[in-house]
C-alpha cells in the first residue's frame, strides 16, 4: 500500500478533497448537475471520508458504505449518483497523488424494478381519446409527449412561435432546467437554456396534433410560452399532476419520460428509420431493451431474417 505523507494527507483532508473538486465542475456541467453534485457531497460524502482515510480506502469500504445507504432505503438511482461522484473525486486524487486504484467497476448497483409500467394499448387510447377533446395546457403537454416524444423539459420551454402550422413543425430550441434560487428562499426555479444538435431539432406535427393545435393557439399570443399563455413557463410538477389527476380516473399511473418512451416504441414496432427516430428524439443512439419474456416463433425469426 503506498504511504501518503502527512502533508498530502492534510491537504486531501474531506473538506479539501470534496469541495475542490465541487468548484472544478463549476463551468463544465449544467448548474442542475452541480445543484445535485453539491447535494451529494454535503449530503453523504462529507460524512463518509470523515470517517474513512483516504490511504485505507478500497473497494470493501465502498460496497459497505452504498450497501447501508441501500438498507436505510435510499433509491438506487440515488445511491449509484453518489458512487458516481465518490468515482470521480477519488480518480482526480488518485491521478495527482497516486492514490492505489480502486476498480468502481465491481461495485454493482441493483437498480430498483420500475414502479410505472407502460400503459396498454387500451389505456394508451384511452388518455389519447380523453386529451384530445379538451383544449386545455395539461391535456396539450400530454399529447405533445405521446405524439412527438418531446421531453417535458421541451414542452415547456415552447413559445406559440415555435409551432409553425404552415410547414407542420414545431421547432425545439430551448429547455427547461430547475435551478437552486437561494436569494429568493425558493428551492428551485425554472431557467431556460438554448440547446445544441441533436437536441435542437424540428419535429413533424401529426394529422392529429395539426387540427388540435389549430384550435389550441387561437388567439395565442406568438411570445406567450406554449403551455402557460403567459411569459413564464409552466412548472413541470403542475404538469405532472395533471397527469396523475387523468390517469387515476382510469386506473393507471404513468409519467411524462413513459409517455416518451412509449412514443420510441411505437415508432419502434412500425419499422421507422432508426436515423429519422433519432433525429425525432433529439439523441444520437438509442438504448433499446428485449421484453420481459419475450419469444418470436420461429416462423416469425425466419421472415425477419429473410428481409435483408
Amino acid at each position: 500500500m503506498i504511504k501518503i505523507s502527512q502533508e498530502v494527507k492534510q491537504l486531501l483532508n474531506s473538506q479539501t478533497l470534496c469541495f475542490e473538486w465541487l468548484r472544478s465542475k463549476k463551468e463544465d456541467v449544467k448548474p442542475p448537475t452541480y445543484d445535485k453534485y453539491e447535494m451529494i457531497i454535503n449530503n453523504y460524502l462529507i460524512s463518509f471520508f470523515d470517517h474513512n482515510s483516504l490511504e485505507q480506502l478500497n473497494i470493501n469500504i465502498i460496497k459497505e458504505y452504498l450497501m447501508k445507504l441501500l438498507n436505510k432505503g435510499l433509491s438506487s438511482s440515488i445511491v449509484q449518483s453518489i458512487k458516481n461522484v465518490l468515482k470521480a473525486i477519488y480518480i482526480t486524487y488518485e491521478d495527482q497523488y497516486g492514490l492505489n486504484h480502486i476498480d468502481f467497476s465491481l461495485v454493482k448497483i441493483e437498480q430498483d424494478k420500475k414502479e410505472n409500467e407502460y400503459l396498454t394499448d387500451k389505456q394508451f387510447n384511452q388518455l389519447h381519446q380523453y386529451c384530445m377533446k379538451e383544449k386545455n395546457d395539461i391535456c396539450l403537454s400530454i399529447l405533445l409527449a405521446m405524439d412527438t416524444g418531446m421531453m417535458i423539459g421541451e414542452i415547456c420551454a415552447l413559445k406559440v412561435s415555435d409551432i409553425d402550422l404552415d410547414k407542420q413543425l414545431i421547432h425545439i430550441s430551448k429547455r427547461t432546467q430547475r435551478i437552486k434560487n437561494d436569494e429568493e428562499g425558493s428551492k428551485t426555479v425554472y431557467d431556460i437554456y438554448e440547446v445544441e444538435w441533436p437536441i435542437l431539432r424540428d419535429i413533424t406535427i401529426p394529422k392529429e396534433l395539426f387540427f388540435y393545435l389549430q384550435e389550441y393557439l387561437k388567439d395565442k399570443e406568438s411570445d406567450c410560452y406554449l403551455t402557460s399563455h403567459l411569459y413564464v413557463v409552466s412548472e413541470v410538477t403542475k404538469l405532472q399532476r395533471g397527469l396523475d389527476r387523468i390517469g387515476s380516473k382510469y386506473g393507471f399511473k404513468t409519467t411524462f419520460k413513459d409517455l416518451r418512451n412509449m412514443y420510441k416504441e411505437r415508432c419502434l414496432k412500425s419499422c421507422m428509420d432508426m436515423n429519422i427516430l433519432m433525429e425525432l428524439l433529439g439523441v444520437q443512439s438509442l438504448k433499446l431493451n428485449l421484453p420481459e419474456n419475450y419469444k418470436s416463433s420461429n416462423e416469425e425469426k425466419k421472415r425477419q431474417v429473410n428481409k435483408l
